[in-house]
């Protein structure tokens, strides 16, 4: 697998929004202003056939309405799109073009596809060409909230507090890109401590995102090893 880390801050910084790319054709969050950031990264949101959704907060929907219009009006493609995440992702993308004021949806409905997954659930098949783990995490009061892993080879946890899921996700992938918004974590969000630890326990390699720009500039600063600290538009290649 080819990742390419599209957003790796969060809400309060100067870096684009969480979001990570996979094989072109599978996008990890679609967040506000995450179409125009793939443009200008050079991607071809055309070719993007999956959307994963870890939870239904704005700051990782947002731009759903605006990537399928690009996609289906702009693009004209013709093929469908599978959006796959937490019970309930359908009635939110539904939500998300009422307000917006958008009657495209009617009109491309037959080109989408949804699939709503269970905590723990595997999706493997020829259509989406991944397999899929939905794993529970916990963030705050939000439920649903999942973290993936996706072909047993990259872990993807979502915005989450140090959890079970967690330490289910690192136990079974080879690298993780992780929540690190805090310095010190809480019940949302993972912060430096819980990395430290979690590398220290695992020995895995860990890319950090929803990162806060003065956590940023802390795990800059510490250089903690097996702790990867990157800017939008990052690869990884060959996983």
């Amino acid at each position: 697998m080819d990742i390419e880390l599209i957003g790796t801050g969060a809400i309060y910084s100067k870096y684009n929004n969480a979001c990570t790319l996979i094989n072109e054709d599978m996008i990890v969050d679609v967040p506000n202003g995450v179409l125009k950031q793939l443009l200008n990264l050079n991607c071809i949101p055309e070719k993007i056939d999956k959307i994963l959704i870890t939870h239904m907060h704005g700051d990782h929907i947002a731009d759903i309405p605006f990537l399928l219009m690009y996609m289906y009006k702009a693009k004209e493609i013709n093929r469908k799109t599978s959006i796959i995440g937490p019970i309930g992702i359908k009635n939110k993308v539904e939500q998300l073009f009422e307000v917006y004021d958008y009657h495209l949806l009617s009109k491309i409905s037959e080109y989408i596809k949804f699939i709503e997954l269970s905590p723990n659930e595997i999706i493997e098949d020829s259509e989406i060409n991944y397999k899929i783990q939905a794993v529970s995490v916990l963030h705050g009061n939000e439920k649903p909230a999942y973290g993936y892993i996706v072909n047993e080879n990259l872990g993807i946890t979502g915005d989450t507090s140090l959890c079970e899921g967690v330490e289910y996700i690192m136990q079974n992938s080879k690298i993780i890109i992780a929540d690190c918004s805090r310095i010190n974590g809480d019940i949302s969000h993972m912060g430096i401590d819980n990395l430290k630890y979690l590398t220290e326990k695992y020995k895995k390699q860990i890319f950090t995102t929803h990162v806060k720009d003065e956590t940023r500039e802390e795990l800059i600063k510490l250089e903690i090893s097996n702790i990867s600290v990157e800017d939008d538009g990052f690869k990884i290649y060959n996983l």
